[in-house]
């Protein structure tokens, strides 16, 4: 697939290592307020990540490039901690979660400028098209019909939520659906880099999920 500017791909040299289950730490920023994290505490809690510290952080910015640096100043803050206690161990990942609106081009600009910082090494991105809704919706839908903006998703995904709202905390059938969701995104980005798609609608959340379920002593479920 050529890269683009409506279409911004990780660089393969950043996909999360493998390892086997064990105490990992996360560090999560993301640009959602609740949203995000409401989401992943109730997988923390699916998952039962009780050998597993997961930090969910959401600074005042919400550009890619602050999100970014902030992921590193906190990585850089918690190597420190490590060197002067034994409570503290540096983070295992560290992660930037943010949404790519389509009409939004400068913010795709944002996003590659950020994924080139020096700030950005070690640094794993899961970028959503246009939002992380999208993300949701995959958990009952495969589609790929583009969608305007957020409010957009937001309309159809109501169509499982009837009284959804930006910040609900998902429901444990829904958190449950994470797989299909994983199968649903894969799909999808394949779809794209095979047509040489806009990456509208898309999304990466997966591999995080993915990672947070690979660390969990019972991975749920055990063959994802």
């Amino acid at each position: 697939m050529t890269q683009n500017s409506s279409y911004v791909r990780r660089p393969s040299a950043r996909r999360p290592p493998e390892h086997s289950p064990s105490g990992k730490i996360f560090l999560i920023i993301t640009e959602g307020e609740k949203t995000e994290p409401n989401y992943f505490k109730q997988l923390r809690e699916l998952l039962r990540l009780r050998t597993v510290e997961v930090e969910l952080v959401h600074p005042e910015g919400t550009d890619p490039i602050t999100l970014t640096k902030y992921a590193d100043k906190c990585r850089k803050e918690r190597i420190q901690k490590a060197k002067k206690s034994n409570i503290f161990t540096p983070y295992d990942e560290v992660w930037v979660v943010f949404d790519l609106e389509k009409i939004h081009d400068e913010r795709r600009k944002l996003a590659q400028a950020a994924m080139n910082l020096p700030e950005a090494r070690g640094t794993f991105f899961a970028q959503s098209d246009p939002c992380f809704e999208y993300w949701l919706l995959l958990h009952w839908e495969y589609t790929t019909s583009p969608f305007i903006d957020c409010n957009n998703v937001c309309q159809y995904l109501k169509k499982y939520l009837p009284k959804y709202i930006k910040g609900l905390v998902p429901t444990l059938d829904c958190i449950k659906s994470f797989p299909t969701a994983i199968e649903h995104s894969e799909r999808c980005r394949k779809l794209h880099i095979d047509c040489d798609g806009s990456g509208n609608p898309s999304t990466e959340v997966d591999k995080l999920v993915r990672e947070l379920n690979n660390a969990a002593r019972k991975p749920y479920p055990i063959n994802l």
